[in-house]
């Protein structure tokens, strides 16, 4: 596990995306970072290729990698280094040829590391490039670092428009990565904990409990994983997370996309349709639980004690998936969103995790303001008819 230095860790709070080489452990050696979706880490320790990715122009010097988890849409993470520690990384890492590979999720949470090595070409590649370490840009990231940025992503993919933009020199290297291990990650509330495991097979369970994480500052003494509800003489599961405060409640379904099961073979629209399957599927239940909700019905937890949700206000019921991506076709899921809000008379929002991280961030912390920020997004949505809403990042 790697603990990121106090400026990393508030560039990777801001970012929803990108890749560090920076020095660690007290600069005696270095690391490479990279935060990413869930799915795509998935693919990444299941073996999927991946490539370190780095372009100059004028002195400003761009990174990332492709990580080809879609065969036809490879995931594209760039950034600028605009820091002399990463320059002195950098140079270190193409001297040395190994290092060791972190990964971190939507949380910024290190779930998974390996060491790798790059071949001798590769090092020399981006050698000639650089020429001279000491000559790249330091400071801010301001319009000149940007337009050098959109040229960089420009240049690895030219289906993209952006303003102004030309190629620039890139190049490429893989590295060779030794086995891939997941680091165990507990989540602690009063009596009640939850692990998390990159590598466990049960990728749903896994989600749930992601999800629960993210909401345990949020609501540290109204927060449930697969609360009960008792309708007649039956009972059956509420909903994958109830969360709640005095002035509403939240009801999530949690649909994850399997990336260890199923492989990571599956092309952008395959993919995308399987999504709305699920999305749908969730709105449709959480009609039933929200309805029971308003009915009054009761709620208990796991261990059997009631739980009082409060039922006064209208309830956020949320389709929570691992990665929502907005091309294609989503008139069905919209018009199905509409028709349940209508029928319940709730807010219905369809989300990927790393959206309601950035939701959860740009709170601070308060029940309040986050169901502020739901209630203006699904004003937004109803306005524009379009689920492709994405909130600005949380400052740094």
């Amino acid at each position: 596990m790697h603990i990121p230095s106090e400026r990393v860790s508030a560039e990777m709070r801001s970012e929803q995306a990108s890749l560090w080489i920076v020095p660690a452990n007290e600069g005696t050696e270095i690391a490479v970072l990279l935060k990413a979706p869930t799915p795509s880490l998935k693919a990444i320790i299941s073996g999927c290729k991946i490539d370190i990715l780095i372009g100059l122009k004028e002195t400003v010097l761009c990174s990332g990698v492709h990580i080809y988890d879609v065969p036809d849409s490879p995931l594209l993470i760039s950034g600028v280094q605009r820091h002399q520690e990463e320059h002195t990384a950098l140079s270190r890492l193409l001297t040395e040829r190994s290092s060791t590979f972190f990964l971190f999720n939507e949380m910024d949470i290190c779930v998974g590391w390996s060491s790798f090595s790059i071949d001798s070409k590769s090092s020399q590649d981006f050698e000639s490039l650089i020429i001279d370490i000491d000559r790249l840009y330091t400071g801010p990231f301001d319009k000149k670092a940007s337009q050098i940025l959109d040229c960089f992503c420009f240049t690895l993919d030219k289906s993209v428009t952006y303003k102004n933009t030309t190629a620039i020199p890139v190049e490429s290297a893989e590295p060779e990565f030794e086995q891939w291990h997941s680091t165990n990650n507990t989540f602690i509330r009063s009596n009640e904990s939850q692990s998390i495991k990159l590598s466990d097979e049960d990728e749903g369970e896994i989600f749930e409990r992601l999800i629960w994480a993210s909401l345990v500052s949020v609501f540290p003494f109204a927060l449930y994983k697969s609360p009960i509800v008792e309708i007649g003489e039956g009972q059956r599961e509420l909903t994958d997370i109830l969360a709640f405060h005095e002035y509403g409640s939240l009801l999530i379904e949690a649909k994850d996309m399997s990336i260890l099961g199923a492989g990571f073979d599956r092309t952008l629209e395959r993919r995308g349709k399987g999504v709305q399957k699920q999305v749908k599927k969730a709105i449709k239940q959480l009609v039933g639980s929200s309805k029971a909700l308003s009915r009054g019905e009761k709620v208990f937890d796991t261990q059997g004690n009631e739980i009082k949700p409060e039922r006064a206000q209208p309830a956020h019921c949320i389709v929570l998936v691992t990665e929502l991506d907005h091309s294609g076709d989503w008139s069905d899921v919209y018009i199905e969103k509409i028709k349940a809000a209508k029928e319940t008379k709730n807010f219905f929002h369809v989300l990927d995790l790393q959206e309601f991280i950035m939701i959860l961030k740009g709170s601070s912390g308060r029940p309040e303001v986050v169901e502020y920020h739901l209630i203006e997004r699904f004003k937004l949505f109803t306005s524009n008819g379009s689920i492709n809403i994405r909130s600005p990042h949380a400052p740094s």
